[in-house]
């Protein structure tokens, strides 16, 4: 079965635009529009049921914004797009353009409603990250399961890609959080199980930085891990991992830290309370998130201003809130949470600055599949637009993207 989406232009009042992506499904020679999730419900109002027909226009829905006056947002005519192939995940590109990963990229402008351009790529779990001059996605290949990095320009042409899993002979990357490209595109530092590295893309040549064993110490932690990397400048990297306290011994704790590139000066600071998951550590502008391991969840959030060095922690509504999926916006504005019930997802947003929640919306559907796994969550700071996507990991199920628009 083939699936085919669409992009369409969601406009509030005061000429707001959010972004949707329906799907077509075929049957033998048969094309009908399927189900489009449009639920949105917000806290205080009852939920207004609009799913997706033959029609290319989507109805009206009515949102209300935190319990105040109702803002009615309009749906524009559905553009076709080129997109194919069951989405397995959207992801912020700067300003209003997102990734969509399907059959293969395809960046969009949720602005305008249009696809911009698409790249050959498939991978199974992909990273997107944004420098000056273009995009960087790294993830693992369909194919032989090996991780690959791909530099894009700005037109979405790729312009070098990178097998890592040849460019070491005697060490193993953990996982994809611990690659990152440097903001002028020229660099890219990954994270072993036994050092740190950098790849320069001119010269496609790798040179150790750090070698946990030798020079990761500071004070009494010992580094064991540099499970999640991002650049604050272009030879100073901000990571977060695993350590070991020398005096003590026992299990590693989580810390965070800095490291140049150009010298291997490490800071590291402990967070032995605090078991970050490392696997989810985003960063939104010069705003790093830590959201904690679920086992340890507590109803609150880890974050660093990497400008600064000064870390805050936030509270959420609850004390359960945090283990369904903590978000970070493109510029790092807000936060998000995922609460899961049987058949449905509320998500709460946050202003990060003053840690108070300014939206609350459910999102609801008859299928309760979709929400037996955590969703993908963005959140576009421009426009103040939210995009939850449901069921990208699901096989059994098509994907579901529901927009809202909120306040700041």
């Amino acid at each position: 079965m083939k699936t085919k989406w669409m992009c369409m232009i969601l406009m509030l009042a005061l000429a707001l635009h959010l972004s949707a992506c329906g799907n077509r499904q075929e049957n033998g020679n048969s094309f009908e529009y399927g189900s489009i999730n449009m639920d949105p419900q917000s806290e205080e109002n009852d939920l207004s049921e609009n799913t997706g027909n033959e029609s290319s226009n989507i109805n009206v829905i009515d949102l209300q914004d935190n319990g105040t006056d109702k803002n009615i947002m309009a749906v524009s005519t559905v553009k076709d797009s080129d997109f194919s192939g069951k989405v397995s995940g959207c992801y912020y590109a700067g300003g209003s353009r997102i990734i969509v990963a399907a059959d293969q990229l395809y960046l969009c402008d949720t602005g305008k409603g249009e696809t911009i351009a698409s790249a050959d790529i498939s991978m199974e779990d992909l990273c997107v990250q944004t420098f000056t001059d273009g995009y960087f996605v790294v993830g693992q290949g369909q194919a032989d399961g090996g991780i690959n990095g791909y530099i894009l320009n700005k037109d979405f042409a790729v312009q070098d890609t990178i097998s890592f899993s040849g460019l070491l002979s005697d060490d193993f990357i953990v996982q994809i959080t611990g690659i990152a490209v440097s903001q002028d595109g020229k660099q890219v530092a990954f994270g072993g199980l036994q050092g740190l590295y950098l790849y320069d893309v001119s010269s496609r040549k790798v040179r150790t930085i750090l070698n946990y064993s030798e020079e990761g110490t500071a004070g009494n932690m010992q580094i064991v891990t540099m499970d999640s990397l991002t650049f604050t400048g272009n030879n100073t990297l901000v990571y977060v991992g695993m350590a070991t306290d020398t005096s003590i011994g026992g299990d590693g704790v989580s810390v965070y830290g800095t490291v140049s590139t150009d010298s291997a000066n490490l800071t590291i600071t402990k967070k032995g309370d605090y078991k970050v998951d490392t696997e989810e550590v985003q960063k939104g502008g010069n705003l790093l998130i830590m959201p904690q391991s679920f086992d340890k969840n507590n109803g609150t959030l880890l974050m660093l201003d990497t400008i600064s060095n000064t870390e805050n922690t936030m509270s959420f509504s609850s004390r359960s809130e945090g283990k369904d999926g903590v978000y970070c916006s493109g510029q790092g504005k807000y936060v998000a949470t995922a609460i899961l019930e049987e058949s449905s997802v509320t998500i709460n947003i946050y202003d990060t600055a003053s840690g108070k929640r300014i939206h609350t919306e459910t999102v609801q559907d008859s299928n309760s599949t979709y929400f037996l796994r955590i969703p993908q969550i963005l959140i576009l700071d421009e426009s103040g637009t939210c995009i939850v996507v449901l069921g990208r990991g699901i096989d059994e199920v098509s994907t579901l993207i529901t927009t809202f628009g909120f306040a700041g």
